[in-house]
């Protein structure tokens, strides 16, 4: 059985990367490592959506019912990984939390392959500002994600709610974590999927 460890490097399904929009292996960071399972995180922000579509109702919205969940467990899923790679994904039962300073409800639990960390775990795999900076690849870059001309770091979505049932938390580009967040229908954010995968 292969063996890694917390903050190695893995590649793992392919996703269009650069200008030519050719699909490349992915690369991962390693968050955490239990028995033959390991949990995830794309190196880069690896494409532009929004939380949530502008046509919703302006009624408020949870990670459940949200468009960039949809988009990571169908056409993300289907286009990233073969088959193979597909099978050993786990099905993810994710608490959902409410926000920890605005009390904003983060909705019912999901069960989901591919997901966005929440505030929690971000805070928990992540535990300096400059670990969660995040570069783009050229292909996200081409479909709007914003990068600091500083830095070349984007900001990328969380899956918990902001400062509102209308918001979605976030990372800053210096790495900070936006409790507040940004409204859902926001563009230029960057996504980074995460994923429990068997070795």
């Amino acid at each position: 059985m292969l063996r890694v460890n917390v903050g190695e490097y893995l590649k793992f399904g392919c996703y269009p990367q650069n200008n030519e929009n050719k699909k490349e292996p992915i690369e991962w960071l390693v968050l955490e490592v239990k028995e033959n399972t390991v949990l995830l995180i794309s190196c880069y922000g690896l494409d532009c959506k929004q939380y949530h579509h502008e046509n919703y109702e302006n009624a408020g919205i949870t990670w459940e019912e949200c468009y960039i969940r949809k988009w990571l467990n169908n056409d993300f899923f289907k286009m990233a990984f073969l088959d193979e790679e597909q099978q050993r994904i786990i099905v993810s039962v994710l608490p959902n939390d409410d926000n920890p300073k605005y009390r904003t409800l983060g909705g019912s639990r999901t069960e989901d392959r591919v997901f966005c960390l929440s505030i929690q775990e971000v805070g928990q795999y992540f535990t300096s500002n400059s670990g969660r900076k995040c570069k783009p690849t050229s292909f996200a870059l081409n479909n709007g994600v914003y990068a600091n001309d500083r830095n070349g770091c984007c900001y990328w979505w969380l899956r918990s709610p902001g400062r509102n049932q209308n918001s979605g938390a976030c990372v800053h580009v210096d790495g900070s974590i936006s409790l507040r967040g940004r409204n859902v229908t926001c563009n230029g954010r960057a996504v980074r999927p995460a994923l429990w995968v068997k070795l």
